[in-house]
């Protein structure tokens, strides 16, 4: 009896257990998936406040220090810095740290002072300073050298047409080689400078030829001295050629007193 007694007793026992399980787990389970919740809504709060506060938070960004024309340079004159919030600022806005990258570079068009300075106001550099770019199809360029006089004194720029005379050899005179060729570059210059720029003495000049004119423009280079004829840009004319050949340039000693003075090119045995 005492053995069925003590079953029962626990059998009774172990359902109240179960029992108690059963009314535990589901409260236990709730206040769970209350702390998740509320960690997880305490989460999405700190990253809305975050977002806020940098929409809200203030970049500096480039604008125009005073009217500046357009294919104005830029310089730390007209530029000047301005704060506003992140949220009004946009990717084509220019950030205050990219001032030294843009310093030197043309805009396109007018800008008004206090007005931002965008990207999409800068002219492409690519576009403006490759050299490629700004030879015709069909045609090359060849870099030769300059000087000032040749150059004449540094007021050939970019744009002119030039006639060139070629010479073989000290003394012999020149003879005309090519006719309106057009200057691409003085030196790095791709365009004509401002008043304002400073000229320096060029020390190469760039010129856009055809594939033949290049092969004679280099032979004549390397063997000889050239010469540059500047052009009139409405002027498209070319000499006639002389029906008779050209005379190759003889020297006449003169003497004074059986002493060899000078020697005096001469083209047919007259004083040239």
């Amino acid at each position: 009896m005492r053995f069925w007694k003590r079953k029962g007793e626990g059998s009774s026992s172990s359902a109240a257990w179960n029992r108690r399980i059963r009314t535990v787990a589901p409260l236990a389970a709730g206040i769970v998936l209350t702390v998740l919740a509320v960690s997880a809504a305490r989460q999405r709060i700190a990253s809305l406040e975050r977002e806020i506060r940098e929409r809200n938070e203030p970049v500096e960004i480039m604008v125009a220090a005073e009217p500046i024309p357009a294919r104005g340079t830029l310089s730390g004159v007209n530029l000047a810095k301005k704060a506003l919030p992140a949220s009004g600022a946009g990717s084509r806005n220019i950030p205050a740290a990219e001032f030294e990258r843009i310093l030197g570079t043309r805009i396109r068009w007018e800008i008004e002072p206090g007005e931002p300075i965008l990207w999409s106001d800068l002219e492409d550099p690519k576009a403006e300073g490759s050299l490629s770019r700004t030879i015709p199809a069909g045609r090359r360029a060849i870099t030769v050298d300059a000087d000032p006089r040749s150059s004449f004194s540094g007021l050939l720029r970019p744009g002119d047409r030039v006639d060139i005379l070629h010479e073989r050899e000290a003394g012999t005179g020149f003879r005309p080689l090519l006719y309106e060729i057009p200057v691409v570059a003085v030196d790095r210059l791709l365009r004509d400078p401002q008043e304002t720029e400073e000229r320096a003495e060029p020390s190469t000049l760039t010129l856009s030829v055809l594939p033949e004119e290049s092969i004679r423009l280099a032979h004549a280079a390397h063997n000889g001295k050239l010469q540059y004829l500047l052009r009139n840009p409405g002027d498209h004319s070319r000499p006639k050629r002389s029906a008779r050949p050209a005379r190759r340039m003889q020297h006449v000693e003169i003497l004074k007193g059986g002493v060899p003075e000078e020697r005096i090119p001469v083209t047919g045995g007259e004083p040239s």
